[in-house]
């Protein structure tokens, strides 16, 4: 069982250790101003009246754990052969902008702190399962306030010096500044669970991508298409003037690869303008027609289905798109429907799943709100991390590539350590990042996974 979750007061003078170590506390540190509470706490009994400021927990501090050693194991191994690192207990940080500095308790405003409070309640109730299964974790919770300044302060804490997890954090300078700091760190892995970006860090197998990057979305969509369809029904489109056109890169290579043919034909291009001469007439196929398309322009997304819609020859169209078109407001959604629109997707919520039906229930009782994205992918991402540590321990990354944890609530992980363009070097990751993307289909008005 978990002991009682305190807060900690980000300390202005040295921290004195304690006479023995905490044993699996979950430990929340807030970079706050002494007047100010944190948005996160235990469910309470009964809300604050209007003025009343809850009473202040007590302060723990938190021990400095010792180094572990690698146990002991049978045999020598074999050269890159993984090696288990178990150990009694496992640190781990949860770092997100709560900004409790500016947010006033009950009264959260800012959406990056909303979307922080999310994931930490679905990370905190990952947490309960993961004691019931026997995981013991001390963890600490901080308030990077979205400024790579003060992530970088963070690391200067004792207790970060064996920290074995790291999830966070959220905006990109920060995110840089902790990969920079955990980069050759022994049994240290930082995980980013919301940025695609593949510039964040290089030469650092300590980092974790989870959201896939542009060019794994393109992949995974020559992947799905090529399954269906031949490649001779198969037409790129994207907006003149703009740079998506150097997507069609991805979706080229793919495609070689996937027919293991390095001198196949490449696939059509179709560069169009805004506007209704858009020149389809020329791409239509007598049979079924596929077009991708790697816009994120709405206007142009608009105009082309449009187009598509209004006249495409009387064959058969399927289209497949990018995972902002889930969000676009100004599209009828009976194209979406009628040309068998398909997009990719880093996170799909199934509400008819009794899973997370269950999942919606608990989190309400425990919030008192209706679960976003963010919670879910905190949960997901904490008992996947949470049961790689039980089962590999300190060196759970050497194992990413092979224990994919199974489904979770809002996908599956897949991943894969990326390395050098060019390199004959294949025994060192620059990074490890999420390859697995839903295939979503709009059908009966929704959006619904297809792979």
């Amino acid at each position: 069982m978990r002991k009682t979750e305190k807060y900690v007061e980000t300390p202005s003078a040295e921290i004195e250790k304690p006479k023995s170590a905490p044993e699996n506390v979950d430990t929340v540190t807030w970079n706050n101003k002494p007047a100010d509470y944190p948005p996160i706490a235990d469910r309470p009994q009964k809300p604050p009246r209007p003025g009343e400021r809850p009473a202040t927990p007590d302060i723990v501090t938190p021990d400095k754990p010792e180094r572990p050693d690698t146990p002991d194991r049978p045999g020598k191994p074999t050269p890159n052969q993984p090696i288990e690192s178990l150990q009694g207990s496992y640190n781990v940080a949860i770092m997100a902008p709560f900004n409790t500095h500016k947010e006033t308790y009950g009264q959260v405003r800012s959406k990056t702190s909303i979307k922080s409070i999310e994931f930490y309640a679905g990370v905190k109730m990952a947490l309960e399962r993961l004691g019931m299964e026997g995981l013991n974790l001390n963890v600490y919770t901080y308030d990077t306030q979205g400024s790579a300044g003060v992530t970088s302060s963070l690391f200067n804490r004792p207790e970060m010096y064996n920290m074995n997890l790291i999830l966070g954090p959220m905006k990109t300078d920060a995110l840089k500044m902790a990969a920079s700091k955990v980069r050759g760190k022994q049994n240290t892995f930082l995980v980013s669970p919301w940025n695609p970006k593949t510039s964040i860090t290089s030469a650092n197998p300590n980092y974790i991508q989870v959201s896939p990057s542009l060019s794994s979305h393109c992949r995974a969509i020559m992947r799905h298409v090529l399954k269906n369809y031949s490649a001779s029904k198969v037409v790129l489109a994207c907006r003149e003037g703009g740079t998506e056109n150097k997507n069609f890169k991805y979706f080229q290579d793919e495609q070689r690869v996937i027919r293991r043919n390095a001198s196949a034909p490449k696939l059509p291009e179709l560069i169009a303008q805004y506007g209704d001469d858009i020149p389809l007439q020329d791409y239509y196929r007598s049979d079924t027609t596929v077009f991708i398309v790697p816009s994120w322009d709405e206007k142009f997304v608009s105009n082309l289905l449009r187009k598509i819609y209004s006249e495409n020859g009387g064959s058969h169209v399927v289209v497949y798109g990018m995972p902002q078109w889930k969000d676009f407001e100004r599209i009828g959604y009976e194209y979406y429907e009628r040309l068998n629109v398909r997009i990719s997707n880093s996170n799909f919520m199934d509400k008819d799943n009794p899973e997370i039906q269950n999942f919606r229930r608990d989190y309400y009782n425990m919030m008192g709100a209706v679960p976003g994205k963010d919670a879910i992918l905190g949960y997901d991402l904490m008992m996947y991390f949470g049961r790689m540590l039980k089962k590999r321990g300190a060196t759970f990354a050497q194992f990413l590539n092979r224990d994919y944890g199974g489904n979770h609530l809002h996908t599956q992980f897949n991943f894969n350590g990326i390395f050098k363009s060019g390199t004959e070097n294949f025994s060192k990751a620059e990074r490890f990042e999420n390859q697995y993307l839903n295939i979503l289909h709009y059908k009966d008005f929704k959006f619904q996974k297809l792979n």
